[in-house]
């Protein structure tokens, strides 16, 4: 029997942060079913004032701060904010005692189907945001990533909550939104009746617009954000052992080393500063982008804190390859019918492996959900003109996908007929890997760093004795591929790049 009787859930009126209440409560329902929960309401300064752009507002706590009254004077349990909103320094009389797991921590752009082809031809785009740290990354994003050349970019304020927001978009004259995924995400994902009609709406908004997921590698976000805060009085052991219980630990701590990094560099919202740690199977990866004053800027997308350590005299001789020259295992062909096939594809989510996958004389249709496995690949694409959903970001074909609340599609993947089995059953060959004559003498070589599984086995094959070395290659089916060849006692660390791997061995030899 459970010694938790009842607690009272406090959040902001809006119906996404209603929606984010009843999120925690459910969550501790299935583990008290027994608990009785009492939900309330209170707006904030924030919400009150829907004109002042957020950045003109106090700096920050326009939408905690009114709560954390209510908490301190005893009026309610506990408070479920979205992280993000918080400000760095609750004060001595309450704590954030725990997260749910991290809903989707990435923005998403939408922009009006109608407005594409204006965009295109005049070169310029209309954005609604009002956030800082946003326009800072879209100016980069936008001329780099979509489809058509953007030479001047206009930013709008806008204010309110998610569907009032969305639906002054879609009336408005401006060609493009962006938001939260999160937020966007439990709105289609609410499973409470009071909101059914709700995600119906934002689904015909969602149906009006080309969207595209911006990638953590080149647009972090806010500290926090897709992540729940359950705020309760220091010491009510009661209510913070009753969050303790249902805490997601890994994205407790991400979400806090975000917050450190931004106390870094002044905190607050009106900061022009992203910052995303997230968790692998390889370790915590941590991006961060912003400028701290007028041309002072930083950009970080790494593995924290590697432990993969070498020693102190590798040479250059050592290590395969010495330069990417050097690494050239295969000819590649085009395989017959291929284009005919591709041009065929209706109705799918495409995963483009590379960017030569997809052969230049192919149409793709676009009623088709492109996605690309890393950013270069995304880059390249949109250069030939292809509308670009979202990317792997060089993680895994696997990592943060998350669209089965945007599309129902199937996948297909892209790849070339060496490629090993994975999740993605249908996949469709458009290229061919043909093995070039191996004239690399391997015997000699201690430290290798691997681009695919197919060129790992040829050099295996064909040189058993490299077993014995440190392989490294990036995550994903390579790695997975690789660490099934190379046995559970073979030495394989995770590098995001050939140039991180060579300058970890070599510095700037």
């Amino acid at each position: 029997m459970s010694s938790f009787k009842k607690i009272r859930i406090l959040s902001r009126k809006s119906d996404l942060a209603v929606i984010q209440a009843k999120e925690v409560g459910n969550c501790l329902l299935r583990k008290y079913p027994d608990l009785k929960i009492e939900y309330l309401t209170k707006s904030t300064a924030g919400d009150k004032d829907l004109k002042t752009p957020l950045y003109k507002m106090p700096e920050s706590g326009v939408f905690t701060d009114d709560l954390r009254e209510s908490l301190i004077q005893k009026k309610c349990d506990m408070i479920v904010h979205s992280w993000k909103d918080l400000p760095l320094d609750l004060g001595d009389e309450s704590i954030i005692a725990g997260t749910l797991p991290r809903a989707d921590q990435r923005d998403i752009l939408f922009i009006k189907k109608n407005h594409l082809s204006k965009i295109s031809r005049k070169n310029t785009i209309s954005i609604f945001s009002s956030s800082p740290r946003r326009v800072y990354n879209l100016e980069f994003f936008v001329k780099s990533y979509l489809p058509f050349k953007i030479n001047k970019i206009k930013f709008m304020n806008i204010r309110g909550n998610i569907p009032t927001r969305f639906k002054k978009f879609i009336e408005g004259n401006e060609d493009a939104f962006i938001v939260a995924k999160a937020a966007i995400d439990r709105l289609l994902d609410c499973q409470i009746s009071d909101f059914n009609d709700l995600a119906k709406i934002i689904k015909t908004y969602i149906d009006q617009c080309a969207w595209t997921i911006t990638p953590l590698s080149v647009n972090p976000t806010s500290p926090g954000q897709g992540a729940l805060a359950c705020e309760v009085r220091k010491h009510d052991n009661h209510s913070r052992k009753l969050i303790e219980s249902i805490n997601v630990l890994d994205d407790y701590k991400c979400a806090q080393k975000e917050r450190k990094v931004l106390e870094q560099y002044g905190g607050g919202c009106h900061q022009k500063i992203g910052v995303s740690f997230f968790n692998t199977h390889f370790g915590v990866m941590h991006a961060s982008k912003g400028e701290i004053e007028k041309g002072n800027e930083f950009h970080y997308w790494k593995k924290e804190n590697s432990k993969t350590k070498f020693k102190n005299n590798i040479k250059v001789k050592d290590i395969f390859p010495e330069n990417l020259i050097d690494y050239n295992f295969f000819e590649r062909k085009n395989s017959k019918n291929c284009v005919e096939k591709i041009n065929r594809i209706q109705n799918h989510c495409l995963l483009i492996t590379r960017h030569n996958s997809l052969p230049k004389d192919a149409k793709i249709d676009q009623n088709n959900i492109i996605w690309t496995s890393g950013i270069k690949t995304w880059e390249k694409l949109s250069k030939r003109g292809i509308w670009i959903n979202g990317t792997s970001d060089g993680m895994g074909e696997d990592f943060k996908t998350n669209i089965g609340l945007l599309t129902s599609y199937p996948w297909l993947k892209l790849t070339h007929n060496l490629a090993p089995k994975t999740n993605i059953k249908k996949q469709i060959y458009s290229y061919e890997l043909i093995r070039k004559p191996l004239k690399q003498n391997f015997k000699d070589k201690k430290y290798f760093y691997w681009m695919s599984s197919s060129a790992f086995k040829y050099a295996m094959e064909k040189n058993p004795s490299i077993l014995e070395g440190f392989h490294s290659c990036g995550p994903g089916n390579t790695y997975n591929e690789i660490k099934k060849m190379i046995g559970a006692k073979g030495n394989l660390a995770v590098f995001l790049s050939y140039d991180t791997w060579k300058n970890s061995l070599l510095g700037n030899k």
